[in-house]
């Protein structure tokens, strides 16, 4: 009996060593746990370091804090705003990781929101996007701007603002209710680890066709397409056919006499 006790106790003991050893270090693992939906923050490999914001959540960040928070908001709450953007901050998205962003004042919001409120999905996000441009122009490039065209990131007819820099204020056309934007300050002209340019202006900027319909319809809109100057070239052009007319008339009316 003796014989057969002694492998079998050998045997019990190299059991319960590998039960111990268990694992790459020699100690039993606790399983990982994962929860869906969150990033895995490194804890139990060593390392405790967060992972990196999105991009989108980088330029949000940026935006809160530059004076315009109310506009970030409205992106935050606007299907795909954000997701448009983060296309365009990421180096191998559409605009290869460039964007300006003109960034209407809480104040402008706040006096826009009713009526951004009204407008449909698609033309919300219309007017969101139409505040950035797939490139990014710093304030150093932006001096050379005069009556410079630049196409906007908003989908519907290939909206543009135009640009120009008077020397001392960069003005953007047009705004809500008409008019220009005034660029208030440069708020970011990163190059990494975003190549973005952010600047703080006073209004809301508006696409040709949104302009259309919320100010003042066809003849604001022609108002603006067309140039002051055409307009009163075309106003002394009547004067000076009603004032010939008239002596014409008067002419005509003294050989009768």
């Amino acid at each position: 009996m003796a014989g057969l006790a002694a492998p079998f106790l050998i045997g019990l003991l190299l059991f319960a060593s590998g039960a111990t050893a268990g694992g790459d270090d020699g100690a039993m693992e606790i399983p990982h746990l994962q929860l869906p939906g969150i990033a895995d923050s490194g804890l139990g490999h060593g390392s405790h370091a967060p992972a990196p914001l999105p991009p989108q959540w980088q330029l949000m960040d940026i935006v809160f804090t530059a004076g315009c928070g109310s506009f970030a908001a409205l992106v935050t709450a606007t299907p795909n705003a954000s997701d448009v953007f983060q296309q365009r901050l990421l180096p191998g998205g559409a605009g290869a990781g460039r964007l300006t962003l003109f960034c209407p004042d809480d104040n402008a919001v706040a006096a826009f929101e009713p009526t951004f409120g009204a407008l449909a999905d698609s033309d919300r996000l219309d007017v969101l996007l139409h505040h950035a441009t797939a490139g990014r122009y710093v304030r150093a490039q932006l001096a050379a701007f005069d009556w410079v065209a630049v196409r906007t990131l908003a989908a519907n007819r290939s909206q543009s603002i135009t640009i120009r820099d008077d020397g001392d204020t960069v003005w953007l056309w047009t705004s809500w209710q008409g008019g220009a934007a005034k660029v208030i300050k440069t708020v970011s002209e990163e190059e990494a680890p975003l190549a973005l340019a952010v600047y703080l202006v006073d209004a809301v900027l508006l696409p040709g066709h949104l302009r259309q319909n919320l100010d003042g319809g066809y003849f604001a809109w022609l108002h603006m397409v067309i140039p002051v100057w055409v307009g009163l070239c075309w106003a002394l052009s009547a004067m000076v056919g009603v004032i010939i007319g008239f002596l014409l008339m008067l002419g005509a009316m003294s050989r009768w006499i």
